[in-house]
This record gives C-alpha cells, structure tokens and sequence, in this order.
C-alpha cells in the first residue's frame, strides 16, 4: 500500500465556499460499517459500494460536518488492505476476500474532496460480537490464530462476545501495531478508538494480574494496561506523522456525580481518561454522552464535567442520535457545546441523520484548532509562497505557485479571502493542484479584486502568505480602450480566445439570449446581469451565428448584434 501523502496527486478539484468569517467547531459523524449498519449497501458491486459512500460524504459536505469516522475495525475484520487482519465479509460476502477497491483509501480520498477529515474508527480489545459465524470460524481471526489471547463474554442481552486480553504485553503490542500499519499506510487525519476498555469488572484476567501486575492494585493495572498501550503508540508514531491526531471515545460517565450516575469509565471499565489528557496521550475524547438533558444520567451535568478536566485537549461531545428523545434534543445539545466551549460534537451515526431535511449547521466550519501540535506557521522549513498571476483567457486569471513544494505533506488547502469590499466577503478552499488557483470572472462586479492567499496546513492552521490584486482582463481592456461604455461590444480578439459580448446593465436582473443561426435555429439562454459591464462568453463557432438578440425579461429589446 502506497500512503498518498501529496495533496497535488489528488485527480479531483474542488472549491469550497465560505461565508465570511471561517468557524472553529469539530462537527464529526460515526459513520458505522459493523454489520453494515450505515455501508456498505447490500450489495459486493464495487462501484456501487463506492458511490453509495461518495453520496454519505457529499451529504454529510452539505450539511456542513467536517470530521468522519469511519469505522475500519470491527469483529477482527477490517475495511483496509492489512497484513494482520482478514478483509470484512460485508465487502465481498466472504471473510478475507478483498474488494477490487481499498475502502479506506477512497473515504481519504472522499473527505479531501469535500472538506471533511476522516479518522480511522478501531474497535480495539472487542474482537468479536454478534452471530455471524463465518467470521469466528475464519482461521484468519484473531481468536482462530491466538485463542490463548482472547475471552468469550456473555453479555446481557444474550450477545456472545470475544475481548482480547490487554493484561498480556503481546495483545498490547498487537492492538499498537493495528494502529501503526494505518498510520504508515493511509494518510488518514486522525486515530479513533473505540472499545478501548475492558468490558466489565469481572473479566477473567486473575492469572496474568498475578504474574505481571506486581506494585499495582487490579484495578490500577488494568488502566495502565490501557494506558500503556496509548504511550508506545504516541512514542512510535509521533516522530513520523506529528499531524495525526489521537483520539478515543470513552463511555460516557467518567465517575459519578449529582444526576449522573451509572457504569463508570474510571472504575466499571478501567479507562483513565484524565490522565490520557494530562499526559497528552490522546489530543481530544469523544465521550458517548447519550442520554437526555432530563433524566439520570442528565447530559449538560456529564458535558460541563468533561469540557472542566479537558487539560487543554478537545472534548466533542457524542450525541446518540439513535435515541428517539435525544434526537429531539440535538440542536439544544449543540448549542449547549458552544455555550461551554466544548470542541464540538459527533452524532451517533449516520444513518439517523441521513434523511434530515434541515441541517444542524447554517454554514461551513473548520475542525476545532489543537494548537499543541504542528503549526506550519512556526516550521523554519516552510517556504513563503510567492504568486505569479497568469491571464489565461479575458475572463479567467491563474494564479501560479511556482515555489510551493508539491512533495510537501504539511499542506491541505490553499485558502484565498476575498477582501474587495475592504472586509472579509468570503472564503475559498482550493485543493492543490498543479500548483495553481484558477479564477473565473464570468459576471465581475468590480474591475479590481483584492485576496489574501493563504495556506491551510494538515491541522487546518491558516498561515499568512501574500495579498494578491488582480484586475479582470477584460474589463481592464474595456476600461482602457472604450471607458465601460454602455454599448454591448463583442469581443474576438484571436483564434485562441472565447468570443463573448460585454453586456451593460443599470441594475441586477435576468437578460434572455435569443441566438439565430444561418440555418434559421433559434435557441434562447437566460444570463443573470449584475449591476455594470457583465461578460458572456458565446459559442466559438459564430461563423454559424446570423444573429444575437438581447432581451430583457419585460420583452424589451436591449441589443442586436447582427454577423455577416
């Protein structure tokens, strides 16, 4: 597996539009592949399971979330190309088989085209749960492979379960390497783990504690198994990918308190979740907060108490959309984590919000900053760009990145703020590509548009680089040769160059384009007009154009421009 680390390799273009200012807010999805439960469709069509994902994030980009997990782990099978665990049954109906696609790579893939960050969703010392038998007698799972390794749990809802053992220091270094083989292969945003607990107080593990757990209570053993887990991965990963972002997501109690009691991290399950944030261990935590504002254990008393002990780190709140009552409650839950500067949220899963008609979010957002790890801003190896603008037809300028570094890895998006009207208007998100933005001035406004390039670094930092004018080619030569007359003028200046008429208006509104060829056809295109000179291209071959007819939409004859 080749890890794509270019963004300028990347075959497709996108421009992402925001509304003024640019917010700092994590919006995360789970996007659940156990059992199918959110994809792949039921179907082993490739193409089919790849465009049912491209239309999960085209979804999720317009109902402006800009994080997904993505669930790559779950009952020992996995939805990448790995060389320790068996491919998911759900791809091609059989374990092990692999698809004619890597799933994973194309969510990467996916989530630079539409804006969205996608972090590797593990389900870690749960190895198995449900009743699909072809996967517990695959000799490729885990439990086949080291049965000495794993333990059969019985769950309350008469689930059969298998949980690997994190007390032996051969599961820890095998769960650590799960997570490295991701992170050397994939240029995935960030580690998401789940299931990272023991699932319950009286797992059978009295033997390895007796040998191994000399100096420790049980319980405290039991959490620095956990915790030793997180350390050698930080400790192996972090020289070789400082952007990635570590991430768990604990249940959602971390100890008792007044109105929130139940199954606790710290105690129930061993998760030492204050010390992963003090010990910068983890850079956020999603806690599964999934229960009402109402009743116990009442949600803004459990989301107040993680966002107080986050240590500096990011808290985004999980919300279980999946539950009826909370599901009603989700916009007040949101706007609970703004009012007590949580990180953001994540919606528990997708399938629940799927078919929303109206989103939760009114505009675009950047994930929440974490300002403790790389900053291409402060790297002495970062080399300020230096623009170059290139007038490639009378309506569209390129800007040329000549120095960039395309073998970098620390850019994801050149950032271009219009600033026109001496304040932010918008902001725009291009993929690197050729190392160039392309404008477009179809139907300008002005005769002089003011940017501020800037450059978006892996961890969505924005790093000041150069102010940018540029004056629309066109309108330049008409201001020079004509002093913006009212006339229409019809341009054709080489054999190169897109014919097009300049087309005055005293105010905002529809113009009809009624074309007549040689041949008698008559064909009619609706332009929208903005205040001033406005320009529209026309087809190249006018040798086969008689007549060109403006018309405003009250039926009055603006022009005529008649070819001979």
């Amino acid at each position: 597996m080749k890890k794509t680390y270019y963004l300028i390799t990347i075959l497709f273009f996108t421009q992402i539009v925001f509304a003024q200012q640019i917010k700092r807010e994590t919006r995360a999805v789970w996007v659940s592949t156990n059992f199918g439960l959110d994809w792949p469709p039921k179907t082993f069509n490739a193409e089919e399971q790849k465009e049912s994902l491209r239309q999960i994030f085209i979804n999720l980009h317009n109902k402006h979330f800009n994080t997904v997990y993505f669930q790559v782990r779950s009952s020992g099978t996995v939805m990448y190309n790995s060389s320790l665990e068996p491919f998911s049954p759900y791809l091609t109906g059989t374990v092990g088989t692999a698809p004619e696609y890597d799933p994973l790579e194309y969510a990467i893939e996916l989530g630079k085209r539409y804006g969205i960050e996608v972090h590797a969703w593990i389900n870690m010392v749960r190895c198995f749960v449900g009743t699909n038998e072809n996967i517990l007698l695959s000799p490729f799972h885990i439990r086949n492979i080291h049965p000495e390794w794993t333990k059969r749990i019985m769950n309350k809802n008469g689930t059969l379960s298998y949980w690997l053992n994190p007390g032996l220091y051969e599961v820890q270094e095998y769960l650590t390497r799960i997570m490295l083989e991701i992170a050397a292969n994939y240029d995935v945003d960030g580690i998401h783990l789940d299931f990272f607990r023991y699932p319950n107080k009286y797992f059978d593990d009295e033997i390895e504690y007796k040998k191994f757990g000399s100096g420790f209570t049980k319980e405290n053993w039991r959490r620095n198994n956990l915790t030793q887990i997180l350390t050698e991965f930080k400790r192996r990963v972090h020289p070789k990918n400082p952007f990635l972002k570590i991430g768990v997501t604990p249940i959602g109690i971390r100890e008792n308190l007044k109105g929130a009691t139940g199954i606790e991290g710290f105690h129930s399950v061993y998760q030492d979740t204050e010390l992963w944030l003090k010990e910068s261990l983890v850079d956020y935590l999603t806690p599964q907060i999934y229960w009402t504002f109402e009743n116990n254990p009442r949600f803004a008393v459990l989301a107040e108490d993680w966002v107080k002990k986050s240590y500096g780190k990011n808290i985004v709140l999980g919300l279980a959309a999946y539950k009826k009552q909370v599901k009603l409650e989700l916009n007040e839950m949101i706007n609970l984590s703004k009012k007590i500067n949580a990180a953001g949220i994540a919606i528990f899963r997708y399938s629940d919000i799927a078919n929303i008609q109206d989103s939760y979010f009114t505009d675009l957002a950047f994930p929440k900053n974490m300002r403790w790890k790389y900053n291409a801003a402060t790297d002495d190896n970062f080399t300020t760009l230096k623009p170059e603008i290139i007038i490639t037809k009378p309506d569209e300028v390129n800007i040329s990145l000549k120095n960039f570094n395309s073998a970098s890895n620390k850019i994801r998006y050149f950032l271009l703020n219009d600033f026109t009207e001496n304040k932010l208007v918008s902001s725009k998100l291009f993929i690197p590509r050729k190392n160039k933005i392309k404008l477009e001035f179809e139907n300008p406004k002005y005769l002089t548009y003011k940017y501020k390039l800037k450059l978006v670094d892996r961890l969505w930092n924005e790093v000041d680089s150069s102010n940018i004018t540029i004056t629309v080619p066109y309108l330049k030569s008409l201001k020079e040769s004509a002093n913006i007359s009212t006339k229409t003028f019809f341009f054709n200046n080489n054999n190169n160059a897109v014919p097009f008429i300049t087309i005055f208006s005293p105010k905002p509104q529809d113009v009809i384009l009624e074309i007549i060829t040689k041949e008698g056809l008559v064909k009619q295109v609706i332009k929208k007009l903005n205040f001033g000179n406005n320009f529209i291209t026309i087809d190249k071959n006018t040798n086969l154009i008689k007549t060109i007819k403006i018309v405003y939409r009250n039926g009055k004859l603006s022009n005529e421009i008649n070819f001979y």
